[in-house]
């Protein structure tokens, strides 16, 4: 199955970059040929703590990332580790927002 990268392009993570965020690892997908679609989602409910990112089927949520972070979140696309100091939202908010993407 392939991976898609939800990147949130709503108000409040719009505000902190996450535009560019999706255009950059858009663009770097394609440079290392990852089987990944970058996509963008409406709003994961994590607003004061994006831009958030979550990765899909793997069931990861980056919270806070910045551009500096996307070298280790394209790693882990590539299937390294996930990157554990971006795991900071609510495991009941994770579990509700993998619950609707699995529908």
């Amino acid at each position: 199955m392939k991976s898609i990268c939800f990147v949130c392009q709503n108000v409040d993570c719009l505000s902190r970059g996450s535009e560019p965020l999706m255009k950059e690892l858009t663009e770097k997908v394609a440079a290392r040929s990852l089987d990944v679609d970058v996509k963008p989602y409406i709003c994961f409910g994590g607003c004061e703590h994006g831009p958030n990112i979550v990765l899909y089927p793997q069931k990861i949520w980056y919270a806070g990332v910045k551009q500096e972070d996307l070298p280790e979140i394209l790693d882990s696309m590539a299937g390294g580790p996930p990157v554990s100091r971006l795991d900071t939202i609510d495991p009941a908010l994770k579990e509700m927002v993998y619950q609707l993407l699995d529908t």
